[in-house]
């Protein structure tokens, strides 16, 4: 089954393909300019090559760009699947799926889930209140990668630890008075 992530992407390429349709079936279907109208005949001539560039233009960054869309797996699968689950006020991690307040609960006061350096690890985060952004620093502070948790649904995110230490995911979307203090951490060990 495609993720709805594939489904976005295929549903803008049959709208950009039925939008160039329109736009040339118009393009064909000018009527020519009239004798003696030098100027329009001279802008005429530069409406196609104009048209060829843009389309060019087009396709140039859509191929440069649609690998590089942060929700394609980019065809490999994840050596660690970590579920996260945001509630006001924290963040649980496991390698299981928080259902339950419950679980929630003993999973955001446990240790830290471990992943290994070096291999990639897709988070799956949902929430089980309201809204929250879900975004992963580095020890430094940096941002590595952040994704939307949001209630009755999974959003994924894909990253490759380079460096062993502990990672703090943090809430970038106000969720209530204790937004602040928000946060889950992830401990990332060299591998065996």
């Amino acid at each position: 089954m495609a993720s709805i992530q594939m489904v976005a992407v295929l549903i803008f390429i049959f709208f950009a393909i039925l939008i160039f349709g329109v736009y040339a079936y118009f393009l064909s279907s000018t009527r020519r300019p009239a004798e003696g109208e030098e100027h329009y005949k001279a802008v005429a001539k530069l409406r196609f090559p104009f048209f060829i560039l843009i389309l060019l233009l087009l396709i140039t960054g859509l191929v440069l760009t649609l690998p590089k869309v942060p929700y394609l797996s980019k065809g490999h699968f994840p050596d660690v699947v970590v579920y996260v689950a945001g509630k006001q006020f924290a963040f649980a991690l496991d390698t299981q799926p928080i259902e339950t307040e419950e679980r929630w609960k003993e999973r955001s006061e446990a240790e830290p889930v471990q992943v290994p350096v070096g291999k990639w690890v897709e988070f799956r985060v949902t929430s089980l209140d309201v809204n929250h952004g879900f975004s992963l620093y580095s020890e430094d502070g940096k941002i590595l990668g952040q994704t939307q948790a949001m209630p009755d649904y999974v959003n994924r995110l894909f990253i490759k630890f380079e460096k062993p230490g502990i990672y703090t995911a943090y809430c970038m979307e106000l969720c209530g008075n204790s937004h602040h203090a928000m946060k889950g951490v992830l401990e990332v060990v060299e591998s065996e």
